[in-house]
């Protein structure tokens, strides 16, 4: 076993870019060893570390933490450390010693000439692979879109805007306050991976109501490849040992290291991500959860978090304490200020408690900024601004001239200076596109007299009262499923029920005694069967008619590509219809959306589907204020459900809804912010994503991926027209990233990735596509290669040098180096001159010409020419250097300008707007130093070279 010591320097072998690493924690098995360049550490098996050491000899150049460049010219150890004795080149005499813990975390590598030279050489398809990797590296680098091409979206240009707004800013700290339908969770996801995959985040924590959890799980998932680890009270008690179990590793710990004090370890640093419910909240040590060092918190539901100036309530502190201790926080629902001040304060404040201190000053400031809001209003309204307007434009900004031509700037000035518009992200479907008309059929049935024998659970479901599926025969609902069904079997159509003994009987039912092709869906199926379900029901040809589906097919699932919704009952609750509705009722639903409502005539189930259809028109648009809608007649709605044959009494519950309903909806509109509206949805930055994402979707990464496949041994096999299935092949050598044993079916056709929630959606950020690339980086294959061309245009025996270099900035990730100086390459191709014959031949003309040399002649190639080969390479190593130092110095002064106006900008805006954090811009300050050291430290390598031999035609 390599015998390791705490201070001696490491090379990765697999992963080079990380610079020069120092031993930091020894035990019996692991060794750690963190690397300065990156800021990263590694954990090793100290028996099989890829792991060099990294020494030098009399005469080697070195250069120091504090970036002296030394000769050595002694080297001694101690204590297993090396101690080198070193001057200047130019002042040999002073000579100082210097620790190998010193040394600088720079390190210039020759691994690609030292296996050219040595004889190690691959095959063309490994070094095209290669150089396909690093190209794949780089575009992925210099994606105006980073962040953004990976989830299993729809390109939304308001989902996608808001989420490329907050993503790149320091520790975000919003309100996503969109209006149902609008995808509040999809802009936290995508913020969510936008800023873990640029590494500006890597530990995060999702809060959401307990009923919510397994939705937000899937919907991470399958949509981010995201995997969050579900933290409830039974994972927290296998995380902490028992107390006797813990006493003894106590006593232990003290017996052999007596003096030391342990402390508890944090179970919620055991995992990066994780998920947790509200009331699991009121269960955990708050003190752990709370230091836990979370870089993002997302807390859904938020306005459920019930506060008042006296007396908040204990859920709403406790989201306050990790608010307060996470460095950014991002807030959702669907209800902001046009419900209540009080409560949308309350939201504010988690977020910013220095910004919106008191209820008292926000209610005096919001009394100001509604007449800069109406304001907006007439300046978007009014193509032409009459006199009053200006005279009132003016007085509010000064500095600008009050000109049609200036809307956007004024606009853009006037969210920045007042309001909340930072902070605060709302769209209404009034001012977003893309969404159908939703039609409602009720159809009244008589109510069987087989149910008088039978006791419910509730009166709204009498099938409860039966333990199989008896009730489906007497049913006239079932009935008329089945002959809707019949129609017209083309058609797909959803059907949600309220319990889960219910969607199975009508399933089997339908199913075995019917034979229709029908499909279930319900809670207590595992993941992967409802996959296969949703699946069944989206295969437009083979697939099933109708997906039956419990409650919990109105989370998370969206199946527009139907257009018919059956509901079998009804909810009591306004939100949980709109959740059913939502299934289909989504941006890019491409027909109008028919609901049909079979209910029991003079029964609960008739006052519930008018109470719905007259009193609040819920069926046919949204309602954002259902929940209050339900407070303000629970007692009548109870009422009139006990007396179902009263009609007296069900016109006037009808009545005083609808009255209730449009007090509700004018209140909305009297409290519509035009200016928040405005500065929510940026439609031309927006169209501009939506563009790179579809040009993203034009070049896929199949080609890269077949190739690697092909190498790397994965068994490929045909699924469909758009996707494949891949496993593990018989002469794998390695384990290939995020394929498992069983399998798994990709696609790289967006399209088809939305209707199939079983397939994965391989992008170039998917994690095993980004995994493919480090694999084929991280190996030495590909990096030298010899091989024949056959040209008849080129002379036999005509040698060409074609070398790849890498500009490259090793900086800790959450810097974002590469928006500045992404990963470059440079290629060069050189004739035995030395003349760079790259403008003139493209590599993919090349490499078409490109074939197999055997390794024997390759070998005796490389002999012979050694000397030409290090020459011609050297030479065109300074040539490159030069290049890339352009290329480097291009880069500070790109940072420079964009740091110093983006920091002007927020220190501007400080001045117009408390909204802007001091601590984003000393943050800004810290990051252009950071910037500014390690980009002055990039270094140009060379990445790969193949010796190119005319061979006879």
């Amino acid at each position: 076993m390599t015998e390791f010591a705490i201070g001696q320097r490491w090379l990765s072998e697999t992963e080079t870019e990380l610079g020069l690493g120092i031993v930091v924690n020894l035990d019996y098995r692991l060794v750690t060893v963190f690397y300065p360049a990156c800021e990263e550490e590694r954990t090793y098996a100290k028996a099989n570390a890829p792991l060099s050491r990294m020494t030098f000899a009399a005469g080697d150049r070195i250069q120091t933490q504090a970036g002296d460049a030394l000769i050595v010219s002694a080297v001694e150890q101690v204590d297993q450390l090396l101690i080198y004795q070193a001057a200047p080149e130019d002042d040999p005499a002073a000579l100082r010693p210097v620790p190998e813990s010193q040394l600088g975390y720079q390190v210039e590598l020759s691994a690609v000439t030292d296996r050219l030279f040595s004889k190690q050489l691959d095959s063309n398809n490994w070094f095209n692979l290669r150089v396909a990797a690093l190209h794949a590296r780089t575009q992925a680098e210099q994606s105006p879109v980073l962040g953004l091409r990976g989830p299993r979206i729809d390109l939304i240009g308001h989902q996608l805007w808001i989420a490329h707004e907050v993503a790149n800013r320091f520790a975000p700290r919003v309100l996503l306050a969109d209006e149902v339908g609008l995808g509040k969770t999809i802009e936290a996801g995508l913020i969510l991976h936008q800023q873990l995959h640029t590494h500006r985040a890597s530990r995060v924590l999702i809060v959401v109501p307990q009923p919510l959890v397994h939705q937000w799980f899937v919907e991470m998932v399958r949509r981010f490849n995201l995997h969050f680890s579900i933290f409830d009270r039974e994972r927290l008690e296998a995380l902490q040992p028992d107390e006797s179990v813990r006493d003894m590793f106590a006593r232990l710990l003290e017996e052999e290291h007596s003096g030391v004090a342990s402390t508890p370890e944090n179970p919620f640093l055991s995992e990066q991500l994780i998920l947790c419910s509200t009331e699991f909240l009121a269960h955990c040590n708050m003190d752990q959860l709370a230091s836990a060092e979370w870089d993002l918190l997302v807390v859904d539901e938020a306005h459920h978090l019930s506060w008042s100036e006296d007396a908040p309530s204990d859920a709403y502190q406790r989201v306050a304490r990790l608010a307060a201790a996470a460095r950014g926080l991002l807030l959702l629902t669907a209800t902001p200020e046009q419900l209540g001040v009080e409560s949308h304060f309350a939201r504010l404040h988690l977020l910013d408690p220095d910004r919106f201190p008191t209820l008292e000053a926000f209610r005096s400031e919001q009394q100001d900024y509604q007449r800069i809001a109406a304001l907006a209003g007439e300046l978007v309204d009014n193509s032409i601004w009459s006199a009053d307007l200006k005279a009132r434009l003016q007085a509010l900004l000064p500095d600008i001239a009050p000109e049609e031509s200036r809307r956007a700037q004024i606009l853009r000035e006037l969210l920045d200076r007042s309001g909340t518009g930072r902070v605060l992200f709302r769209n209404t479907r009034k001012h977003v596109e893309g969404f159908p008309e939703r039609h409602v059929e009720g159809i009244p049935l008589p109510f069987p007299e087989f149910y008088a024998n039978g006791e419910p659970d509730d009166a709204l479901h009498p099938e409860s009262g039966f333990n199989d599926d008896r009730w489906c025969a007497e049913d006239p609902r079932v009935s008329w499923l089945a002959e809707f069904l019949r129609r017209d079997r083309s058609r797909k159509v959803l059907v949600i029920c309220a319990r889960k003994e219910t969607a199975i009987d009508l399933h089997a039912w339908c199913g075995y005694k019917l034979g229709m092709n029908v499909a279930v869906f319900h809670e207590d199926m595992d993941l992967i069967s409802r996959d296969r379900a949703a699946a069944y029901f989206a295969d437009p040809e083979d697939g099933a008619q109708a997906l039956i589906c419990s409650e919990i097919g109105s989370e998370g699932r969206n199946f527009q590509f139907a257009h018919h919704l059956v509901l079998l009952d009804l909810p009591r609750n306004p939100d949980l219809l709109e959740q059913r509705i939502g299934r289909l009722d989504r941006i890019g639903q491409t027909q109008d959306i028919q609901i049909h409502v079979p209910y029991f005539s003079d029964h609960p189930q008739e006052v519930l589907f008018q109470w719905y259809d007259q009193g609040m028109q819920a069926f046919t648009r949204t309602n954002p204020a259902g929940t209050q809608i339900l407070a303000g007649s629970r007692e009548q709605l109870d009422a009139a459900l006990a007396s179902p044959k009263d009609t007296t009494l069900r016109a006037a519950l009808v009545e005083d809804t609808r009255t209730l309903a449009q007090q509700l909806q004018r209140q909305l509109e009297a409290g519509r912010d035009r200016l928040l509206e405005l500065s929510s949805h940026q439609p031309e930055q927006a169209a501009a994503l939506i563009a790179h994402l579809a040009d993203a979707d034009a070049a896929p990464p199949s080609d890269f991926m077949d190739s690697a496949f092909e190498r790397f041994g994965v068994e490929v096999e045909e699924h469909s027209e758009h996707a494949i299935i891949l496993k593990p092949g018989p002469h794998m050598i390695e384990p290939f990233p995020h394929l498992p044993e069983e399998g798994i079916t990709v696609t790289a056709h967006r399209p088809t990735a939305l209707s199939r929630d079983d397939l994965q959606f391989l992008t170039w950020e998917h994690p095993m596509v980004q995994g493919a690339i480090e694999l084929v980086l991280s190996e030495d294959r590909g990096k030298a290669s010899v091989a024949l061309l056959r040209n008849p245009k080129v002379k036999p025996g005509t040698l060409l040098i074609e070398a790849f270099y890498t500009v490259e900035c090793s900086a800790p990730r959450a810097l974002q180096a590469s928006r500045f100086l992404p990963g470059t390459i440079i290629r060069s191709l050189l004739d035995a001159q030395g003349r760079d014959l790259s403008q003139a031949i493209s590599f993919p003309g090349l490499s078409q010409q490109c074939h197999k040399m055997e390794k024997p002649l390759a070998r005796k190639i490389v002999d012979s020419q050694q000397a030409l080969l290090e020459k011609l390479l050297a030479n065109d190593q300074q040539r490159v250097n030069a290049q890339a130092e352009e290329i480097i110095q291009a880069a500070l002064a790109t940072m420079r300008t964009h740091q110093d106006g983006e920091r002007n900008r927020l220190v501007q805006l400080q001045q117009k707007n408390p909204a802007i954090r001091q601590e984003e811009i000393d943050f800004l300050d810290r990051q252009t130093d950071a910037l500014r050291q390690h980009l002055a430290e990039a270094r140009c390598q060379l990445a790969a070279v193949r010796v190119i031999v005319a061979a006879a035609s």
